[in-house]
């Protein structure tokens, strides 16, 4: 600054010797001159002032990085941090969105892409090996999915989203033939109205329902390489996914925590495979609620504890009908020291649901069952998870296991995050059936792979990076 200063200062000497002169014999360019050297001081005077000021936030800045890396208490250190955060948030500050939450502006996603969604492409693939070689569903390599992920700001308080699907489904029947069926289908498709009064928000469309913690996770995101027996026997072998709405709202308390309560009103299809709603033809509605709380235990580790629950018709006959309750618990952990890159994930879902089953004219039964599901997850370092999983389920509403049969697995797995974009994970399962013929047990591994193509979407809750 001070070498600018300079050089302003030997221009202005310059341009007023050349003034001196022009003054002998033109009075007007020497008034004109004057005007110039007047504005060139007023300018060189604002530009040093600017310095001065640049140079002291600058030297606070320092100073205060200085007071945080010198040894202090935790307390000091968290103040420090936090003046330096608003200051800078206050100098990048935003300006604020229009007033009007319909308005076309920008939004969640940015302005940039209302005519261009962020665009995201899924892979997920792998292979299994079974020890019941019979089984040949199994013992194969499969395309599980391919996901097609459209997201766009439709204004600033609502957001569009469309997630389109292309499975690959193997199955084997009861005679030993292998059913492939490739199938293309609307996963999710949604309006977001995530800022109305009052602390609400509403979903009108097609979603993954919040029942529970594991069935809001796609595939391709989930912790392990399937989902947990419970959550198939429950909810479905892709989780449960209807159409309707839904109704957040972030509930105030006098303890100031984060409580949130939902109420999805929704058809009682779940898709076809569901293993309690009744289908199609099944009476609307289905109501699901979910209350979820959440807290900091401390700086570094955090608890979320969930109750869900489930209403609706289980067959087109309106007086055949279920009742689905769920339970569940997510303890999170971070290393304190972020260079580590440790973190362990601990969760807990329990399922119980007394509905009644359909056998054909005159002939149905009450039923209850209970399932479960418990994980450990710990990150070994930036790239590397271990984890195991135990599972127990018993059947719900299904046609191919009877009502007292029951599964237990032990499922330990490892995931490798090869890049940002590609991940490999390898999952060992020991199974034991207990059913009406007798007990059984099966052993498993499963490959998985899965890449990201396009824009990156945030991590899950159980990635750390």
């Amino acid at each position: 600054m001070r070498r600018v200063s300079l050089a302003c200062a030997a221009l202005v000497m310059w341009i007023g010797l050349a003034g001196v002169a022009a003054g002998q014999t033109d009075p007007g360019a020497q008034k004109d001159i004057a005007n110039m050297l007047e504005k060139l001081s007023k300018r060189i005077d604002a530009l040093e002032t600017r310095h001065e000021s640049d140079q002291r936030h600058i030297e606070e800045l320092e100073e205060r990085l200085e007071r945080i890396e010198r040894p202090t208490t935790d307390d000091e250190r968290t103040r420090e941090i936090e003046e330096i955060t608003e200051a800078v948030k206050s100098e990048l500050a935003e300006p604020q969105p229009s007033s009007s939450p319909f308005g076309l502006s920008a939004s969640g996603f940015g302005a940039t892409n209302q005519l261009n969604p962020q665009t995201t492409i899924f892979f997920d693939g792998g292979g299994s090996v079974s020890s019941r070689g019979r089984n040949k569903a199994l013992n194969r390599f499969n395309l599980r999915e391919v996901e097609l992920d459209f997201r766009a700001a439709i204004s600033p308080s609502a957001d569009g989203v469309v997630i389109l699907t292309l499975e690959e489904e193997i199955e084997q029947d009861r005679t030993g033939d292998i059913n492939t069926n490739r199938n293309v289908d609307i996963e999710e498709a949604f309006i977001n109205f995530h800022s109305l009064p009052h602390d609400l928000s509403l979903k009108f469309g097609k979603f993954r329902n919040v029942f529970g913690v594991n069935n809001t996770l796609h595939t391709h995101d989930l912790p392990q390489v399937d989902r947990p027996l419970a959550v198939r026997s429950f909810l479905g072998p892709e989780g449960l996914l209807t159409t309707g709405a839904s109704l957040s709202w972030l509930v105030p308390n006098p303890w100031d925590k984060y409580i949130e309560a939902t109420v999805q009103v929704v058809n009682s299809d779940g898709g076809d495979e569901s293993p309690i709603l009744g289908g199609p033809n099944a009476d609307n509605p289905a109501v699901v609620g979910h209350v979820k709380y959440f807290d900091d235990l401390t700086e570094t580790s955090s608890l979320e504890i969930g109750g869900s629950y489930l209403f609706g018709s289980t067959s087109q006959d309106s007086d055949f009908d279920a009742n689905l309750f769920g339970l569940d618990v997510t303890y999170h952990w971070l290393d304190p020291d972020p260079s580590k890159f440790h973190s362990l994930v601990l969760q807990s879902e329990l399922f119980w649901a007394r509905n009644d089953i359909d056998r054909g004219p005159f002939r149905s039964e009450r039923n209850t069952s209970f399932g479960a599901y418990a994980l450990g997850q710990y990150q070994l370092n930036r790239d590397w998870y271990a984890g195991l999983r135990a599972d127990y389920t018993e059947f719900p509403n299904s046609e191919s296991r009877g009502t007292g049969d029951s599964d237990f697995a032990l499922s330990p797995y490892a995931t490798w995050y090869i890049s940002e974009f590609l991940r490999a994970r390898l999952e060992y399962q020991h199974r034991w059936i207990d059913n009406d013929r007798g007990s059984d047990s099966e052993d498993i591994v499963l490959l998985q792979f899965t890449g990201v193509i396009g824009a990156h979407p945030p991590h899950p809750y159980w990635v750390h990076r």
